[in-house]
């Protein structure tokens, strides 16, 4: 371990989803040549294959890169034999070969994803199939399942709101890999129901006939999160994609991950200080305000049962029998032995410390697994794992690129050598109502009731300007504005600044009166304005479901024709 803050970070890469529906952001860009003066994928593997040589660190009695290679192989086993339970899978019969091949890595939660989102696996299989290699999709089943419904936009554009569907009735929240389905039902009729809904928007979306599948997956599985991802890449196999995936909930079984989670446990204390070192470094570069933002720092507790802290570690820890995820503390204190605790029920004794071996770790994390305790690591760890000793590059959507500058620093803290780079990638597609609504797109309710409130705050302290000609207004209303004027016209001396400025709120007040019907008239077109407004946002959003969208539409933004 390297406790210092090691190199200066390189210059961030600032990254926005596109405007534009249809539009695409990808850094590196398919089309860049291996050659050209710009960015290229072959440019970045070769790039990240030279950073990752330059690491020194020692995994127990492993150089990274000779763990980097065995994990690459149990990585490309697991990954075919779990992708090959639902859909034909093509295996080099040269493994060698094979592993020594660059590979392109993405991941998201196995959820209902908007296209942004889905666009990342089109591009991962694009990437790989220019460098040669093979792309592996992460189904990050150890996030928690937060929702079980969609909203559906019903409505006009000036009326438009989200209709709820749920594709499954509530549970206690747990990680998606615990999940099932409760109610057969309500997950079946889900396609239908929401597809009903959505017509008048989208006549056609993949949804209708691609739901189907999901239940039929769904019967084979036993896992809503599961159903969803098969389903989802059994579609892209038709679509023509060669991707493997893998649930992070096998990764993190595999003997060498273990070894590598087995050697951050180890270092437990280092692990803490540079977690925390990289959010503090985080917060003073981006201007960030509040110890919360971007995500917590990890704490450190005190009870009856040792002297020493117990310090929180970046996993989620639950059991088959309390699926709900609560934090992880370890506690050092004992030599060669780390004890894990959620500081409620659960509390684990494993002889894993920097004077342990290896394959003690991997016993005792693989107990773990044999008596039903899940211990899984939060998004940042994930992400780590798969860069520093699984892939040539890993593909982020535009919010874990930003987050994953965490990573990046912390491994710069642990191991005192710069990480491999990753490249983003995300777009936007948003439902065709341009078409549907005639004079949709330069409609512009926004400005409308940013003017209307302009308005408003002018008859607030300038009314007379609505009061023309001035000439045409009653006696009493012209009096008032000559009152106001004078007023305005007076000096604002140390003796009648004060009176000055309550004669002119006084004859503001006054002239509000006559101005009450154009103020009632105004404030009758707010409330329609504010409705349409949120109407628009509904109708313009870019996270509806990829399912929403019509097969054409996902062709077009997906980069089929890209090949």
């Amino acid at each position: 371990m390297h406790p210092s803050s090691g190199p200066p970070p390189p210059r961030r890469r600032v990254h926005a989803p596109p405007q534009e529906s249809g539009g695409h952001l990808l850094d590196p860009p398919l089309d860049a040549a291996p050659d050209s003066p710009g960015p290229s994928i072959e440019a970045l593997v070769d790039n990240n294959r030279l950073l990752r040589a330059a690491f020194d660190t020692r995994i127990g009695d492993l150089k990274l890169w000779e763990l980097v290679a065995a994990t690459r192989r149990e990585v490309l086993t697991v990954a075919t034999e779990y992708t090959a339970s639902y859909r034909d899978v093509d295996r080099p019969t040269d493994v060698a070969d094979w592993i020594a091949r660059p590979m392109v890595m993405g991941g998201h939660q196995p959820e209902l994803f908007h296209p942004g989102v889905w666009l990342k696996n089109f591009a991962i299989d694009a990437y790989a199939r220019r460098l040669g290699g093979t792309a592996i999709n992460l189904v990050v089943d150890t996030d928690r399942c937060v929702s079980t419904s969609v909203g559906v936009p019903v409505g006009t554009p000036r009326e438009a709101h989200l209709e709820q569907v749920a594709f499954d009735f509530p549970a206690p929240e747990m990680a998606w890999e615990e999940r099932g389905i409760v109610d057969a039902d309500c997950f079946a009729s889900f396609g239908s129901r929401a597809d009903r809904l959505l017509k008048p928007l989208e006549p056609d979306p993949i949804l209708r006939r691609w739901w189907p599948l999901v239940v039929e997956r769904a019967g084979e599985s036993h896992r809503l999160g599961l159903a969803i991802a098969q389903a989802r890449h059994m579609l892209e196999a038709k679509f023509g994609l060669e991707t493997l995936e893998l649930p992070v909930s096998e990764l993190v079984r595999l003997p060498t991950v273990m070894v590598f989670m087995g050697w951050l446990l180890a270092h437990a204390a280092a692990l803490h200080e540079a977690y925390n070192a990289a959010l503090a470094d985080y917060r003073v570069r981006h201007r960030v305000r509040g110890r919360a933002r971007p995500m917590p720092d990890l704490v450190v507790r005190f009870d009856d049962t040792s002297p020493d802290p117990w310090m929180e570690v970046p996993w989620w820890i639950w059991s088959r029998d309390d699926p709900r995820r609560r934090r992880v503390f370890a506690n050092i204190g004992t030599p060669g032995t780390l004890i894990l605790s959620d500081m409620e029920t659960l509390r684990v004794e494993l002889p894993i410390s920097p004077d342990t071996t290896p394959s003690q770790w991997v016993d005792a994390l693989s107990r773990m697994e044999e008596h039903a305790v899940r211990l899984r690591p939060r998004a940042i760890l994930t992400t780590l794992v798969a860069r520093m000793i699984v892939a040539d590059v890993f593909v982020h959507g535009v919010g874990g690129a930003a987050y994953d500058l965490l990573t990046d620093d912390i491994v710069r803290r642990l191991t005192g050598c710069d990480p491999p780079r990753h490249a983003v990638v995300t777009g936007t597609l948003r439902l065709p109502v341009d078409g549907l609504f005639p004079g949709f797109a330069a409609d512009d309710p926004a400005g409308e009731l940013a003017a209307l409130h302009h308005q408003l705050r002018d008859l607030e302290f300038h009314p007379e300007r609505s009061f023309v000609p001035h000439d045409a207004q009653s006696d009493q209303v012209r009096e008032l504005i000559q009152h106001k004027q004078r007023w305005i016209d007076t000096h604002p001396t140390p003796t009648l600044a004060k009176r000055r400025c309550r004669e002119i709120r006084a004859a503001n007040d006054r002239m509000a009166f006559h101005a009450l019907p154009l103020r009632t008239r105004l404030l009758d077109r707010a409330g329609p304005l504010a409705t349409a407004v949120r109407a628009r946002k509904v109708l313009r959003s870019r996270e509806y479901p990829w399912c929403f969208f019509s097969e054409n539409a996902l062709k077009s933004f997906l980069l089929l024709e890209m090949g």
